[in-house]
């Protein structure tokens, strides 16, 4: 196991009281153990990532599409989701990339290397909160499925009253027997036979509401309800975009699935290319189908679940198999969501090195379902429009300041290994034969160690592309260090590096006489020019994906507080919004189920 914590050749040792903890990855090296994925071969790991994420990213954010794209029009639509998808695209590469270059593969992990004890602390609450918040919400909106299913499927008057008028019996019933089961596993990889089936239920959903559309000749765009390039200016607008603002992340699964893909930069490089594909391809792909297409069905009348709306109308028995697919295909998507709640607690209770149990196991799961199912039964209502509101501040932190965050800290790192490489080669260079091989041969291993470990190798190419190099193929070549000698008649030589600059166009040299200094890039004009291009580089585009993260988390909580606001005036009124009202419609349900 290599020792990330080791200081490089030259560097002090701090002394006990500055050290700071570092976690260590355990190996297991069991001669018995046998892998729960089988033949672990690229195209099987690439695919159960694929599958995998795909459920943690739709999840029942599907449902509420339709809704958004009603509001917002099919341009703004279109122009939002996308810039959604590259935003998280882009802090899943940085957690990645961070995970490579640190050897950390949890969330509260990396934030403790980069900010210390308080900044874990600080991500652990972020993601408990994100994730129960998003559970409990998932089983309520579970529970209004099931009453439409019981409604719609088997007709008015034919099922107990019970189940008409309230599905959380139901919700129950499949708790038990569908979610528990599934939430048992081990692996979150082991997981992928069932995430398959919840993709086909996904695609059957797409499918069913193209074939409607095309045979009713789309009547919202027709009638101009559905508007096409401009957008409709109401108060439905800022939850419309918070839908589709808060329907791509995949931050808090991703760890722990990046956990079990194969060690070293193959898996960095199969986990970024699953990310590219689960969000520019199917994400993006299922969102625009359903999304367009179910708002040219229905128009203004697009419910935020449409499911609610009659897809199939004088078809009960297909009715209720399409609910009753889609309730294992909630389920489905609960499972990412609790493995990695479940994931945090273990991190937060046993710690890092604690060995694996299925007692610890098993009631972590059934602490977990139990106390979101008791919330659902209990608060259903209330429940979800709380944690509606704190699930907005929380996307914003977990998927958007915290990777950036993380993202920062390790190109301050990555920076401080280059200037130590280079003063190793300046070393080199300047003893010549001086140096002796034993010691030559310690710099060389040491500059091996950091290229090996991955802590330099991916971290130049481009976030938004794949990182790392096909297998056998040559390393991406580091960003050279501009390296300006000042010299001077009778002084030391200082060295000053500045990343993102070749080298040699603009090193200053002192002239024999006089000790006149030459410049190659026509003074100091050229070095502040390329050390603004390179903070530029380096700041720019994480700048836009937090303003990108705190613009749409703004719009949720405008709308979460509006929605808590009508809630309790309607409380304390004596009376409930009826469901035709613009306050009805207000709320933030698409953040509780993925």
């Amino acid at each position: 196991m290599a020792d990330f914590a080791q200081p490089l050749l030259g560097e002090r040792e701090p002394p006990p009281a500055e050290r700071r903890p570092h976690a260590a990855v355990i190996v297991e090296d069991d001669p018995d153990y046998v892998s729960p994925f089988g033949k672990d071969t690229t195209g099987h790991a690439l695919y159960s990532a694929l599958v995998t994420l795909t459920l943690g990213v739709l999840g029942s954010t599907v449902l509420p599409v339709p809704y958004a794209f009603s509001k917002t029009g099919v341009a703004a639509g279109v122009i939002t989701m996308v810039l959604v998808a590259a935003a998280n695209d882009a802090t899943c590469c940085m957690m990645i990339r961070a995970a490579a270059h640190t050897g950390l593969t949890t969330y509260e992990q990396l934030a403790e290397w980069a900010g210390g004890r308080r900044a874990r602390l600080f991500t652990q609450g972020a993601l408990i909160l994100l994730l129960f918040g998003t559970l409990c919400g998932g089983l309520a909106f579970l529970s209004d499925v099931a009453r439409v299913m019981v409604n719609q499927g088997l007709g008015p008057g034919s099922a107990p009253p019970l189940l008409e008028q309230d599905g959380r019996p139901v919700m129950v019933l499949t708790v038990l027997l569908v979610l528990l089961p599934l939430c048992m596993q081990r692996h979150i990889r082991q997981f992928e036979k069932a995430a398959t089936v919840g993709v086909v239920v996904v695609v059957a959903l797409c499918g069913i509401i193209v074939a409607r559309a095309l045979q009713l000749r789309f009547p919202a765009v027709a009638d101009g309800e559905l508007q096409v390039l401009h957008v409709r200016l109401d108060g439905h607008l800022p939850e419309a975009f918070a839908v589709l603002g808060f329907a791509f992340y995949m931050q808090p699964m991703l760890m722990p699935l990046l956990r079990e893909m194969p060690a070293g930069p193959l898996g960095t490089r199969l986990t970024e290319r699953a990310v590219h594909i689960t969000l520019f391809g199917v994400a993006c792909g299922v969102y625009g189908t359903v999304g367009v297409f179910g708002a040219a069905i229905f128009g203004a009348a697009t419910e935020s679940n449409i499911m609610v709306n009659q897809l199939l109308p004088g078809h009960h028995t297909a009715t209720l198999i399409l609910y009753a697919a889609l309730l294992g295909y909630l389920c489905c998507g609960m499972v990412t969501t609790h493995f990695a709640l479940r994931a945090s607690l273990d991190l937060l209770l046993a710690g890092p090195e604690a060995p694996f149990t299925w007692a610890r196991q098993t009631a972590e799961t059934l602490g977990i379902l139990a106390g979101a199912t008791c919330v659902a039964l209990l608060f259903p209502t209330q429940a979800e429009k709380i944690f509606a509101l704190t699930g907005c501040t929380a996307v914003c932190l977990v998927c958007y300041v915290i990777p950036v965050y993380i993202h920062l800290a390790v190109q301050r790192d990555a920076d401080k290994q280059q200037l130590q490489l280079q003063l190793l080669k300046l070393q080199q260079g300047a003893a010549g034969a001086a140096v002796q091989p034993q010691q030559q041969q310690q710099q060389q291993q040491q500059q091996q160690r950091l290229v090996a470990n991955g802590r330099l190798g991916s971290l130049a190419d481009p976030i938004l592309a794949p990182a790392g190099t096909a297998e056998g193929g040559e390393q991406p070549q580091q960003p050279p260090l501009l390296s300006c000698r000042n010299g001077g008649s009778g002084h030391g030589k200082g060295v000053k590096q500045v990343a993102g600059s070749s080298n040699g166009h603009c090193s200053s040299s002192s002239a024999s006489s006089g000790g006149a200094v030459e410049n190659s890039c026509s003074g100091g004009c050229c070095r502040c020019c390329r050390a603004v291009v390179a903070v530029v580089r380096r700041y720019a585009l994480p700048a836009a994906i937090v303003a990108i993260g705190v613009g749409f988390s703004m719009a949720g909580i405008y709308v979460g507080v509006l929605d808590i606001w009508d809630y309790m005036h309607a409380g304390a009124g004596g009376q409930q919004p009826s469901p035709s009202s613009p306050e009805s419609e207000l709320g933030l349900p698409w953040l509780g189920g993925r």
